[in-house]
């Protein structure tokens, strides 16, 4: 059976982010991802799981305002390494085992001095989350919505998982579709590499059924090869986010 997570910086908007723990919960989820809450404690966000019976399964280093993460910028170590430790000390607290970290935006002209900056970075962070068997992953955020981000593809960022070893991949469906690859392909190339697994409609990023995206083929991938991580649902609702979820039902147990 596919496990299913609730996204709840995307999912029931409708409610206070506190109030969505229990509204993922009465969905029938068991488990959530959210990236990282401001002006929330990491001991409060634990205590909402915790209250919720809920498992946190990806967690995300903090983002400032206007940026998309700090890994391959040079000039940033220190706040790089400031904002990692405060995302790690959530992911610890919400006992989560992933923790996303994000790389930022560079110009090709910065690229290869972001490219070393980035290893370094991440090679100190992959030993400090390795304290706490927490495994660091990267995602490929298209170039359409966020251009010029550090990882450019899919390809990229499968080969910074295997030039930095500890460091996991975040396959992500519509970030896939958006960089006009086959979604069904790069699921069956990739998905043994994958620690997490990302899925939302495509173009819109609406709910998986609606758009062109045969989410069904892929679930049915996923479930005829035993995927044994967690699949986040990662969109956003056309409306009420329950009235939505009937893709979700031939995929959940009763």
């Amino acid at each position: 059976m596919i496990k299913f997570a609730a996204n709840l910086s995307l999912l029931f908007t409708e409610f206070p982010f506190e109030d969505r723990f229990n509204a993922a919960r009465d969905a029938g989820f068991e488990a959530v991802e959210f990236s990282f809450p401001q002006g929330i404690s990491a001991v409060t966000v634990a205590k909402y799981l915790h209250r919720n019976g809920l498992q946190q399964v990806l967690a995300t280093v903090p983002l400032r305002p206007d940026s998309k993460g700090l890994a391959a910028l040079a000039g940033q170590t220190r706040e790089f390494k400031n904002d990692f430790l405060r995302g790690l000390d959530y992911a610890i607290a919400g006992n989560s085992q992933l923790l996303h970290v994000l790389s930022g935006i560079v110009d090709n002209a910065s690229y290869e001095t972001s490219c070393r900056k980035f290893e370094e970075n991440m090679s100190w962070a992959i030993e400090e989350a390795g304290r706490y068997k927490i495994k660091l992953v990267i995602e490929a955020i298209n170039q359409v919505s966020v251009a010029d981000y550090f990882i450019r593809s899919l390809p990229d960022a499968i080969r910074w998982t295997e030039r930095l070893d500890g460091l996991g991949l975040i396959l992500d469906i519509y970030h896939a579709s958006m960089e006009q690859l086959d979604p069904m392909d790069c699921t069956a190339r990739y998905l043994d590499q994958a620690d997490h697994f990302q899925i939302a409609g495509f173009p819109g990023r609406h709910e998986p059924n609606v758009g062109s995206l045969n989410a069904r083929t892929i679930l049915d991938f996923l479930s005829a090869h035993s995927y044994q991580g967690w699949v986040g649902c990662e969109y956003k609702p056309i409306g009420v986010t329950a009235d939505g979820m009937g893709w979700l039902d031939c995929y959940r147990g009763d």
